[in-house]
């Protein structure tokens, strides 16, 4: 029997049901196996969404039947944080989009200031998952680890980082090699590099 969502119980008896958290589950009274497609959670900041996070979604999705993507809106946005959190969904739409990927979904989530409430406020928010993909926050990992999550590391593709695409929006460089073109023509469209840029100094 297949299904997308993780019980609480079995179909037929009810009763709890134990076995591997990440993919089965064996019910010890009715002797009966249940398999269940995997469904991918990447969090992140994605100021902006860049290539490299466009690879581990790709790889994600060769393990996964979908992904949750969740671009995190800080408690108190700072200078690294020029993107808003609408702003940033709509990138990852657009370069996966373009990529051709649909089995996907975005979910904006505030962060909070309590680290051990932190995993049921997001599962609070988002359908049920089974696998949560992580890059270098490794507290992420280390509490979606400890809460019994099977944790994907992906590590840093193409040697790309935010900060650079950033850096070199504000001194004029070659950032659209950076980012899909479905984020850049975003970008373009919605003169978001003002955004990085700041007032000009008169």
């Amino acid at each position: 029997m297949t299904k997308e969502t993780i019980p609480r119980g079995c179909f037929l008896c009810h009763s709890d049901i134990i076995g591997n958290k990440n993919v089965k589950y064996l019910c010890r009274k009715c002797n009966v196996l249940f398999q269940f497609n995997m469904i991918g959670l990447y969090i992140g900041r994605f100021q902006p969404f860049h290539r490299g996070h466009l690879m581990v979604v790709k790889n994600a999705l060769k393990e996964v039947k979908s992904i949750i993507i969740v671009p995190t809106v800080p408690l108190k946005a700072g200078e690294n944080d020029p993107f808003s959190a609408e702003n940033r969904a709509a990138m990852i739409k657009a370069a996966l989009d373009r990529e051709g990927i649909n089995n996907y979904e975005i979910v904006i989530i505030k962060d909070i200031p309590s680290d051990a409430d932190y995993v049921n406020h997001v599962k609070r928010q988002v359908k049920p998952f089974n696998v949560v993909f992580v890059g270098e926050n490794r507290l992420n990992g280390m509490l979606f680890s400890d809460a019994g999550y099977k944790i994907g590391i992906s590590k840093r593709f193409l040697d790309i980082s935010s900060t650079e695409v950033r850096k070199r929006m504000r001194e004029g460089g070659n950032w659209k090699e950076l980012v899909p073109e479905g984020v850049a023509d975003y970008i373009k469209k919605h003169e978001l590099v003002k955004k990085v840029q700041g007032p000009r100094k008169l």
